[in-house]
């Protein structure tokens, strides 16, 4: 199968999704504030600011791990799947891209947690929500390896373990694209086992179900845009995407399986469907996107920032049910994300990308985000 969307074009549609998916994480972690240790305690969900309005949020928000995934695998067979499969992408300019766009934020927040729970520790005897804090599990995550199976238990940025799953995911992908034309077997294999290994072993699993589905997703855009035309894809990804929704609002609970193989990604197909149909669609809200890895590492670190000064300045934890303490929240982890997306995101991504040699593999798109 050769890419029918043009590399060059941006689906801010995407962007944004994955943009507010960082941001939702957010909400599903607001329950940290009330840990003691490493479980909560005398938490009371409905207390959470504007529980009434954002309960699928505060209930699911975790979801949005899943739905990073997808959006991976969508983007990833879009952008490089053939560009690997033709040899154009070589694994060194792959490698080079994902260390690039991910080490160097995780590093920084990596050494900013370690340095926030080591002042936790003493001042309250145990650790913030996440109680591996030791060498072992510092190598792990320097190594990008928290969430292999290797682990005890949550450490350090513990939101990290997503970006720890998709390191192996994109070296299975790498592996598969070389299939050539057999890829997309391979990719439905891998979806299976994904399937096999949820929820047993749910980050592994969960990864690669939904990054693969998502792939899949983007071959079936591909195929009923080809096929039908631009008008088309969309109104049948549409009623597909909004049939899905409905099966899982008419259950009588949350079926993670309707989601992760069902929901998201014909959400996916749906909006990029939409981006392609109307192109430049959201691109005010792009910057969203933008910030979506800086959001999702620096949010765990500052509540570890919040909690120390709140405590230290004698409030119980009974303040952070307060709806104007998560508007401040988001006041300050929406600007530092902005911040740090600008000034060391993007200068950290450029320099590395630099020490690429010359004639290896330049793929000539777009890395994803």
């Amino acid at each position: 199968m050769h890419a029918s969307l043009p590399p060059a074009v941006r689906l801010y549609t995407l962007d944004t999704l994955r943009g507010i998916a960082a941001l939702c994480v957010v909400f599903w972690h607001w329950q940290h504030f009330f840990y003691v240790g490493d479980s909560p305690a005398g938490f009371e969900g409905t207390r959470q600011p504007f529980f009434a309005a954002l309960t699928p949020l505060y209930q699911y928000g975790g979801l949005a791990v899943q739905l990073f995934f997808s959006i991976s695998g969508f983007v990833f067979f879009w952008l490089f799947a053939q560009g690997i499969a033709t040899g154009k992408v070589s694994l060194r300019s792959f490698a080079v891209d994902r260390f690039s766009r991910l080490y160097p934020l995780h590093l920084l927040t990596f050494a900013g947690v370690a340095a926030l729970q080591w002042a936790y520790w003493a001042s309250h005897a145990s650790y913030f929500v996440y109680p591996f804090n030791d060498s072992y599990h510092a190598l792990l995550n320097l190594l990008l390896a928290p969430a292999w199976g290797l682990e005890k238990g949550w450490s350090f940025n513990a939101p990290i373990w997503s970006v720890s799953v998709e390191v192996l995911l994109y070296a299975s992908f790498f592996a598969i694209c070389l299939a050539g034309r057999w890829r997309w077997l391979l990719a439905a294999a891998a979806c299976t086992l994904g399937l096999l290994l949820y929820p047993g072993s749910y980050k592994i699993g969960s990864g690669l179900l939904c990054f693969y589905v998502g792939g899949i997703a983007y071959a079936m855009l591909w195929q009923l845009r080809r096929w039908a035309g631009s008008g088309v894809a969309l109104l049948v990804c549409t009623s597909v995407a909004l049939g899905a929704w409905a099966l899982l609002l008419l259950a009588k609970s949350v079926n993670a399986y309707l989601v992760m193989c069902l929901c998201l990604p014909a959400t996916l197909a749906m909006l990029a469907a939409a981006g392609l149909h109307w192109p430049g669609l959201l691109r005010s809200t792009g910057w969203v996107g933008d910030i979506s890895y800086a959001s999702y590492l620096l949010h765990f670190p500052l509540q570890i920032a919040f909690a120390l000064t709140f405590d230290s300045l004698g409030y119980s934890r009974e303040i952070f049910y307060q709806p104007w303490m998560m508007l401040l929240f988001f006041a300050l982890l929406i600007p530092m994300s902005l911040a740090c997306h600008r000034w060391f995101e993007r200068p950290a991504q450029r320099y590395l990308r630099a020490s690429r040699l010359s004639g290896t593999g330049q793929s000539g798109m777009r890395a994803p985000a």
